[in-house]
């Protein structure tokens, strides 16, 4: 075998591994980022409190993300991509469904969802009492396009007398509010003893909720 084939075949499998290792390190920071900004805040949270959270060597967060604001975003869309891996595919499914019905499982779908990812609610009630620029990209990033499919959802349910008579806002943020015993399960667990992300919790608070939001079409 010649030094030229040699060479080329012993480089694959090191370029390879190092690909590894280096998503490896990023998925490993983003992990512990988003547990951490989700506890701490982001203020909270020093860029050597996250590396060592991830089990990595110093500097690394910086050298795969370049500065402490461009790792936050990449957090956020790190949570963004997995709420939208679990809204995307019910909106689709339920297009052609009865509205009620329709409307009771979207809600059910963003309980769940609010259950599987609490940090997304952590994240936005403690960015959310005041205006910065980490406030301003989560409404870009999240709020306003998740607004604007509760809206649409709002208005076809009160085109047909499924949803109750209010506001717009009040009922967006109720159906938000529902997220609260998930991003509050310690604080849950402590006052009632039950555990909220216990499955049959998760269910009965998807009912409840779907139900709450929603009217029964009174019968003529």
């Amino acid at each position: 075998m010649s030094t030229q084939s040699a060479t080329a075949l012993s480089s694959t499998p090191i370029s390879s591994t190092a690909k590894g290792k280096t998503e490896r390190t990023r998925d490993m920071l983003l992990a512990a980022g988003v547990r951490l900004f989700s506890q701490q805040g982001y203020e909270g949270t020093s860029t050597r409190q996250i590396e060592t959270e991830a089990g990595v060597q110093r500097n690394l967060m910086t050298y795969h993300f370049g500065s402490k604001d461009a790792f936050w975003k990449a957090c956020v869309e790190v949570i963004d991509a997995r709420m939208n891996a679990m809204m995307a595919p019910a909106i689709a499914q339920s297009k052609d469904v009865e509205p009620r019905e329709r409307i009771r499982f979207l809600i059910r779908r963003y309980v769940r969802a609010s259950a599987a990812i609490p940090e997304i609610s952590r994240i936005m009630f403690d960015e959310g009492r005041q205006k910065s620029w980490r406030l301003q990209y989560l409404v870009e990033k999240q709020s306003r396009s998740f607004f604007a499919v509760v809206k649409q959802m709002f208005e076809e349910g009160r085109k047909q007398g499924v949803i109750p008579d209010v506001p717009l806002i009040n009922f967006y943020y109720l159906m938000v509010a529902s997220a609260t015993m998930f991003s509050m399960s310690a604080e849950c667990e402590m006052l009632t003893g039950k555990k909220a992300q216990k499955e049959s919790m998760i269910d009965m608070h998807a009912d409840v909720m779907a139900k709450l939001l929603t009217q029964e079409v009174p019968t003529i």
